[in-house]
């Protein structure tokens, strides 16, 4: 008959490795994921993706970890309908990330659509450039 207490004591062991190793690889994984897939979107939308003209309707600095801090550009744009999107921009300085998002409220920027799902949209970085300062650096 097995002794419950060592599964315990194994379960112990294997959620504090975890604690450790597993979420911190995990939370790196998710940030290297949603920059992937927002550049890729961008390499896309230069490809040839249709565009139209935007709104930015808000724009928000968070906090994420111990010196980054996001950007996040809420849009909206008519494509047979009016729909949504979300733009994220990592700074490393809080100042930087307010004066992005200060500078681009209430701007019209360029919106590129995927022809066949006019739900999935970007922002371009080249687009964005031309409507706020140079001087604001980004990470």
């Amino acid at each position: 008959m097995l002794d419950m207490r060592i599964h315990w004591e194994y379960f112990y062991i294997i959620i504090k490795l975890l604690k450790m190793f597993g979420l911190l690889p995990g939370a790196v994984a998710a940030y290297a994921t949603k920059n992937w897939w927002q550049k890729r979107r961008q390499q896309r939308a230069q490809e040839g993706w249709p565009s139209v003209d935007g709104v930015v309707v808000g724009a928000k600095v968070t906090k994420q970890g111990w010196r980054s801090y996001w950007a996040v550009i809420t849009y909206s744009y008519c494509v047979g309908e009016y729909r949504s999107g979300t733009y994220i921009k990592k700074f490393s300085r809080a100042d930087d990330a307010d004066a992005f998002a200060r500078e681009l409220r209430d701007k019209r920027p360029r919106v590129h659509y995927k022809d066949s799902a006019p739900d999935v949209s970007t922002l371009l970085d080249r687009d964005l450039e031309m409507l706020v300062p140079i001087n604001i650096r980004s990470h």
